[in-house]
């Protein structure tokens, strides 16, 4: 079974939400991105998988859901920028902020 992961390299922050429910992968997204502002990340790579309902259905699934939340810009408002591919988005955030080089964990993110 598989399970939401993150990684952080210091730079950008990659959450895989694989096996979290929409309302979990929402929650986790918000959260990920305010730790990556908080601690000077640039962005955040989020793996969402690639839905199997077609676009103009608009099921509700964790890449709808994301695409929506940025379309009305109730994502973050930390988010400066967005790349959307069919199984991932990359957030970007903004630059200038202090930089902890302590790496941001999926615990950190869950509480």
């Amino acid at each position: 079974m598989a399970y939401p992961r993150l990684e952080d390299n210091g730079s950008t922050v990659i959450l895989d939400l694989h096996g979290a429910t929409v309302d979990e992968a929402v929650l986790l997204t918000r959260r990920t991105v305010a730790a990556a502002v908080r601690c000077g990340r640039t962005s955040v790579k989020v793996i969402h998988g690639t839905s199997t309902s077609r676009a103009n259905h608009r099921n509700r699934t964790i890449k709808h859901t994301l695409h929506s939340l940025l379309d009305e810009g109730r994502l973050s408002k930390d988010i400066t920028n967005s790349w959307r591919s069919d199984g991932h988005l990359i957030l970007s955030l903004p630059l200038g902020g202090p930089i902890d080089s302590t790496p941001i964990r999926l615990r950190d993110v869950m509480n």
